[in-house]
């Protein structure tokens, strides 16, 4: 099991919510999953930050999700929702 924090530096939120709910049906196909999802940021242009935590259930689950084809297909919707992302993986779970 891997987890995956990813940073999201949003273009536009309403984009953002299309192309999560699309990209979220083919992360399934390739047993992952958001654990969460959180603003940390909304500017009044429409603009922000969000992080999503997710989880797959191995590094090379992850590495299909990300090369599966038919994010070609979500390009544009992704270009319009966000300008840049930050990934950090863990394959390490702590619990305190």
């Amino acid at each position: 099991m891997i987890h995956v924090f990813a940073k999201i530096q949003v273009n536009n939120f309403a984009a953002l919510e299309k192309f999560e709910y699309e990209a979220g049906k083919i992360m399934l196909e390739h047993q992952g999953r958001f654990l969460t999802a959180f603003e940390t940021l909304r500017n009044s242009c429409g603009s922000g930050e969000e992080i999503h935590i997710l989880e797959f259930q191995s590094i090379e689950h992850f590495e299909q999700y990300r090369q599966d084809e038919r994010h070609q297909t979500l390009k544009e919707l992704r270009a319009e929702a966000i300008s840049a992302t930050e990934i950090k993986i863990s394959t390490q779970l702590k619990l305190y």
